[in-house]
Parts: structure tokens; sequence; C-alpha cells
């Protein structure tokens, strides 16, 4: 059975995950697709970056997707597509994103899920300074699929 998911589960599934998917739009009009970690506050999907073609292409076109989704095998998964716009964050909202993401890793680090350098961003084991940006939601959809018993 494939089906839409509800309100209720579109933002469960946001929440409860840690890796999304950007679809930006590069500099030379190409899109592109991107793995992030991500904290959800629910209003924005929030991420820290190094500077460079992702947030590049999104500064120039703000018009982004996100996707999460949590696969369990090819007839039993669940996906949410979100659509808003880039925002790049500065001061007090770059400082209180950075702590979301960075709480919700070690947070999962905790809970065993992830491996004893994963907890940390990617900003963080480059050792780079990174940009905080929101993606503002402005509409979100999931579906999916499981075998019924």
């Amino acid at each position: 059975m494939i089906g839409d998911l509800n309100e209720h589960e579109v933002e469960s599934l946001l929440r409860e995950e840690l890796i999304a998917r950007i679809g930006y739009v590069d500099r030379r009009g190409h899109p592109h697709i991107a793995p992030i970690t991500y904290a959800y506050d629910g209003i924005a999907v929030l991420g820290y970056s190094p500077d460079g073609a992702k947030l590049e292409g999104m500064r120039r076109f703000p018009h982004v997707c996100v996707e999460v989704d949590r696969v369990h095998d090819a007839s039993d998964w669940l996906s949410v597509v979100a659509f808003g716009r880039f925002e790049e964050l500065r001061g007090d909202a770059a400082l209180d994103a950075v702590y979301r993401i960075s709480d919700r890793l070690s947070t999962m680090a905790r809970a065993g899920s992830l491996s004893a350098p994963a907890w940390r961003t990617y900003v963080a084991r480059l050792g780079s300074p990174g940009i905080a940006y929101r993606i503002k939601i402005e509409a979100k959809r999931g579906r999916f699929a499981r075998i019924d018993a």
C-alpha cells in the first residue's frame, strides 16, 4: 500500500531523523542534492555548513527543497519533501541553530545510534568555520509504503 502521511506523521518524521537532503540550484543553473545533518524547530530546517558551492547556490536561488526519509526496505518506507526558502543566519539566531544541531547529534550519539566521531557536525570534523542557515518551510508533504498483512 502506498499513501499520504498525515500532518502528525510528517512532523514526527522531520523531528526524528538526523540526515536530510537539500535540493538546490547551483550558480550555473544545474540542480544538485546534498546530504546534511539538521535540526527541525517546527517552522524551519536548520543547517550548518562550510561556505562553498551549496551555500553559494542557495544564496543565488533561495527556493529549495528538503527531503527526509526512513527506509526499512523497498516496500516499507516513509518520506517527506518540504519546500522553503533559504535564509543565512547571523548572531543569536546562528548560535541557536548550531546549538540545536549539536544537541541533536550528541543526543543521537548518547542513544547509541551514531559512531564516536559522527556526533560532531561535518564542519566541526573538518575544523573549518561554517555558516548557519535555515530553510523556512512553506509547504510539505509526505508519502509512505508498506505491505499490509
